[in-house]
Formats: C-alpha cells, structure tokens, sequence
C-alpha cells in the first residue's frame, strides 16, 4: 500500500522549520509577489475561462499565450523527472502552460521545503501533493496562503472570487459530494478556523491503498493439518478463517514447532516478520482496540486517548513480548530491510508477513500460498474488528502561495486534475497509449502491455506516467476508475483488501485541525514522548524491561513527557469541532 505517512504521526509533523519560515516572512509577507515582478506584470487578458476555452476547440486550454508555473513537488527514488511523466506532459499539451518543477527527494523533501519558502523573491507558484496540515493551518493564520472559497477575494484590482465556484466545477461537485465517499463530510476536513478552504482535498478511496495487509501460508497451515496433526478436532484454522489473535498465535506456534515448508528442516521456519516492528504491532494492537501506538479517538468518538498509556497498550506489549521470547517474531524485525525480508520469501520459509503484495515478498511461484487474514479480535476485545486506515479525505493536496499572480490559471489547472481525464492520468497515464476500455460501455478498461512484458514490468511502467507510483500521491486516486481494471495483479490487490474495508479506522479523523499554538506544543512534546513510546516498546519486546514489573514506572516516566497535555490538545480540538457542528 502507500505510505504516505511515517509511524510516528507523520503528517502532523514538527513546527520548528515552519515557526522559522514565519520567522524569515514575518516582515515580508507583503513582498511575496515580488518574484513573479509584481501585479503589475501579469497580463489578467491571456487567461481563458472554461467557456472561452469551449469555444477555441479545446475545453481545457487555460491560456492564450504560454505561461510557466514553477511548482514544487516531492519525487520518489523510483520516479523520473516531473517533466518526463506522461501526465505532466499531456496536462502541458492540453492547457498550453509549461511547468517548471522543483523536485524535492522524499529524503530532503521538509528541509528543500523549507528552502522553497524561506526565499521569497522566488517562491514556487504551486506546492502540489504532501502539503502537512500544520503548515496550512500556520500559514493561513499569517496570510501567506490563497484561500479556495473566499467569494470576495482579490488581486490587486483583478476581482477573482471564489476559486472554486468560479473556476473548479469538477472539483466543487466533487467536494459537495464528498467524493461519493461515506462516513466523511469533505467540507469539515478542508475548512480552516475562519471558514476558509485553503487547500485542496487529497483524495484516494482505491481498498488497496488504504491499509496494511497481512498474509499467511495456508500451503503450510494445509502441509501441517495433513502430516502432523492427525486428531480433526486439533487441526489448524484455515487462514481465512482465522478470527482471533489466539487463533493466530496457534497457526504460528505450529508453523515453528513443525517442518511446515517440508524441506526436512524443521528449524528454518520464520512463524512472522515483517520490514519493522510497525507492520507487526498494528496487527496485534488492533485485537485489543486501537489502530495506532500515538494519540487515537476512542471507537465510540467522544474522545482521544495516548494509546501507549492504556491498558490495551499493555496487553499489546504482553503478546508481543511472549511472541518474541518464544521465537514467533522473527529476531530480524527490529532491523529488517526488504531485501533481508524477501531472501527469506523466495526461499519459502515465511509463515506470515506484512506487505502491500504477496509477491513482493516470495516471488510469483509462492504468492498463490499466501491468503490475506485479519483485522482480529481478542478476549479483552470483542467489538467490531478494526483495521488501521489512511485518511480517505484530507487536506494535503495543493496550496497557493499568496504571492503568485496565476491564482486563475492555478485554479483552472487542478480543476483539471479532479476530472475524469485528470483521475485518469493519475492512475495510469493516457488512454490509447497506456491503456484501453475494452468496449464502448466504458466500464472496464486493461493496461496495453508491450509484448514480453510482465505484470511487474508494466506495474514499474507507472513510474514514467505519475508519481502515484512510489509516492502514492496524486489530487484524487479514484476507485471509480481504478475498480474497472478487469486485467492485472492490481485488480487481484483490490479484491483481496475488500476484506477490510468494513472495518478501516483512522486513528486522527482528518477533520480535527488543531491551532498553529497547538501544533506547536505538540511538537514541543511529542518528540521526546515517541522517542521514549519507541524505546520502550523495544526493551518491553525483547524483555530488557517486564510489563508486570515496569509498567507503573513507564507510566510515570510518559506522565512527565506530557502525554496527558497533549491528550488535551486533541480533545480541545475535537470539542472545537463539535460545537461548530
């Protein structure tokens, strides 16, 4: 799946870089226009409205006279340049501006954000994609943002509007319609404090993006209950049917007690492992009630909780503890990489594990073994199974600097990214080039496959037409579309995470926005409290600490990291919200 987000709460990342941002603009914000020369340089008569463009022959040209647009983007180490991506390259075609793109590496990307801003007779005209919710809500305390709804908004004396009602049609439905997701108001995630909408939505509602998944070799569960357990009452679950963390903490125990892979060697079977310890723990977390090892709202919403601090956690720490000391854990979790995972996958001696696809991980020979299991249940929690979730909504999507002159064109250009064709090029470049409907219905297409080349090749293919490969990232991944690929290990992906799409949790609704002060008391705290959650989730694993005997003095020492304030600023938060409800 992607990973938009790191472990530890990452899309509500530090406030230091930002608060030194606000610092370089404090005296400057007035002068943002500066690098683009000025009102006074912008030719307000080389834009076209929708309608001109309909009437030229061509409804997505947005300009008269080309125009460049510098816009400041995150590139994965999968991905080519921006300007060799076929979307990028049929956007340029179709609406007659060229894109200059400033490319940040993942590795770099807050530090050359940073930079991007910090100069502010050059600042980008577009940061499109991993816009952090902080930063919105800091910048547009202090001005430095476009807002996207504010009907009296202006440029000078260039009277614009409401850039979603006058200029975003297919975003402005799509936003009223949430979407045509459920259980989320796109409205609520995208409204500031003061009513304004000052990004856009990021969107991405494909089941195969949205949540881990697990798997377990049901051919070993099938090698087990067929040589080894000869009592019918005693065989093991199938996969599918596994329900409980016990049930599951059964089926490993067998695969490390007996030669599962028969290959005469009963030592060389990994029960469970994964690329880190984070795979594993939400997993057995999620059997005991909670989604996440952070700050979590309670399954009934009426209020958040420090999830490390509850007696859930502890449960957690208890299994995951015995699983360790008794071998199911692979000892490797705590400094696996990828490679170290799928020598062991290729070799067939994995009896579960934790991975977008199963192949990745034990190659096309073995991935028929593997069947997707969980979210489970326990002794201690018998409610609804849940499952950790990314946000289907939020509000990461595109922001305008308040400084750039092409507000309109700006507008002009998402709104075709919101669009059927713009989904599209999103999901897997250009029809009739990358890929066809299979008949005039339009209700199934299949990805046009040179000759000799493999699922994966094609699959790696995407990494020259979006950056949704690698990155994840893109305005609106869209099922719509996504869901009629009738060919492919993609459409199998989906299938096979509709499992738990009845059961997706996000710990932090992407409604709760918390104010540039909170953001920065949480960053002053939360630090030093995840570094201390992470450590300790290590030394009670490995038993350097014992849950029964250390876990009064953990809660003591979380207590002076501040947990219970930043417990607060999340309930304030959330009562914010209800009230303006």
């Amino acid at each position: 799946m992607r990973k938009k987000y790191d472990s530890k709460g990452g899309k509500r990342r530090s406030m230091k870089k930002k608060v030194s941002i606000l610092l370089a603009f404090g005296m400057a914000v007035g002068l943002l226009g500066c690098g683009k020369g000025g009102s006074s340089s912008y030719d307000a008569d080389n834009f076209m409205t929708a309608e001109e463009a309909e009437a030229a022959g061509n409804p997505y040209q947005i300009v008269k006279n080309k125009i460049t647009l510098k816009i400041f983007v995150p590139r994965g180490a999968s991905n080519p340049e921006y300007s060799e991506m076929r979307m990028f390259q049929v956007l340029s075609e179709l609406t007659n501006l060229d894109f200059e793109f400033i490319e940040a590496p993942t590795d770099q990307y807050e530090t050359l954000r940073s930079v991007a801003w910090e100069d502010k007779n050059n600042i980008p005209d577009l940061f499109l994609y991993n816009n952090p919710i902080s930063e919105v809500v800091t910048f547009s305390e202090n001005g430095i943002l476009t807002p996207f709804n504010d009907p009296e908004y202006s440029k000078g004396d260039l009277k614009i509007g409401s850039l979603i009602d006058n200029y975003m049609p297919n975003y402005k439905a799509l936003v009223e319609n949430n979407f045509g997701i459920k259980g989320v108001n796109a409205s609520d995630v995208l409204t500031m404090e003061d009513g304004l909408m000052y990004s856009t939505a990021s969107v991405n509602d494909v089941p195969r993006d949205l949540t881990f998944k697990y798997y377990v070799n049901q051919k070993w569960i099938d090698n087990i209950n067929s040589n080894y357990i000869t009592e019918e009452d005693k065989k093991l679950p199938n996969a599918a049917d596994i329900k409980t963390i016990d049930e599951y903490l059964t089926v490993l125990r067998a695969f490390k007690e007996y030669d599962a892979n028969l290959n005469g060697d009963a030592n060389d079977e990994v029960p469970v492992t994964a690329e880190s310890m984070y795979y594993i723990r939400n997993l057995i977390l999620s059997s005991y009630g909670y989604v996440s090892d952070w700050i979590e709202i309670n399954n009934d919403e009426s209020s958040f909780v420090c999830v490390p601090s509850t007696e859930a956690y502890k449960k957690y720490l208890e299994t995951a503890s015995m699983m360790y000391q008794e071998g199911l854990i692979d000892n490797s979790t705590f400094s696996n990489n990828f490679t170290m995972l799928a020598n062991k996958g290729f070799e067939d001696r994995l009896g579960s594990f934790s991975c977008s696809a199963a192949y990745f991980v034990v190659g096309d020979v073995l991935d028929a073994d593997y069947v997707t299991v969980g979210p489970f249940t326990s002794d201690y929690y018998t409610g609804e199974p849940l499952a950790y979730s990314l946000e289907t909504i939020n509000a990461t999507g595109a922001i305008i600097p308040s400084g750039t002159p092409y507000v309109r064109e700006i507008a002009r250009l998402l709104d075709v990214m919101y669009s059927e064709l713009g989904t599209q090029l999103q999901a897997f470049g250009e029809e009739g080039t990358d890929w066809e409907w299979t008949d005039d219905t339009k209700t199934e297409w299949k990805k046009l496959v040179p000759e000799g080349s493999s699922e994966s090749d094609t699959e790696l293919k995407r990494a020259s037409l979006t950056p949704n490969y690698g990155l994840g990232v893109g305005p609106y991944i869209s099922f719509d579309f996504i869901g009629k690929e009738v060919e492919g290990y993609t459409s199998y992906l989906n299938e096979i995470s509709a499992r738990y799409a009845p059961y997706l949790k996000e710990p932090i609704p992407a409604y709760i926005h918390l104010t540039e002060k909170e953001y920065q008391a949480e960053s002053l705290h939360g630090t030093t409290l995840r570094n201390y959650i992470e450590e300790s989730e290590f030394q009670f694993i490995t038993g350097v600490m014992k849950v029964n005997d250390d876990w009064e003095k953990y809660l003591s020492k979380l207590e002076s990291y501040k947990y219970k304030e930043i417990e607060k600023i999340y309930n304030d938060a959330l009562a914010r919200y209800k009230e303006g409800k």
